[in-house]
């Protein structure tokens, strides 16, 4: 019987081994990141980033041109509309222009400035022209 209890704790004891070496495998296998693959990682997103910002900050700054370019057309016809609907020859206001129901919204630059309006010779044409400005800074 001795021998017996022996033998059993022994195939116990190895089954016991085995169960504990297995799952020092599992373990080693599920673990995480080390620090050197976390490196890598950060290393490799910001070499991205400083790729894809200018490309960013470029696509804002055409943003801003193209909206600067869409009011100044936008502010150009609604004046030259106020002029002939009044029949007047000196420019109104932005504000005017709002106002009386010829824009939507008072429209501004990108900077918050308001756009200049002033009715002028312009080479090539022999007449005058409604010429609408951005304000510098």
């Amino acid at each position: 019987m001795l021998t017996y209890c022996r033998e059993y704790l022994t195939k116990l004891e190895n089954q016991f081994v085995k169960y504990i070496s297995i799952r020092r495998l599992q373990q080693s296998k599920q673990g995480g990141f080390t620090l050197v693959e976390l490196m890598v990682v950060v290393a490799v997103i910001a070499i991205l980033a400083a790729i894809a910002m200018p490309q960013f900050m470029s696509a804002a700054d055409k943003a801003k041109n193209a909206k600067q370019v869409a009011d100044i057309q936008i502010i150009r016809n609604a004046t030259q509309l106020y002029m002939i609907d009044k029949s007047i020859d000196t420019p109104p206001t932005v504000e005017k222009l709002y106002q009386e129901g010829y824009l939507t919204e008072h429209v501004k630059t990108t900077k918050g400035k308001e756009y200049v309006i002033s009715y002028e010779q312009v080479t090539g044409n022999s007449g005058k022209s409604v010429v609408v400005t951005a304000p510098e800074t």
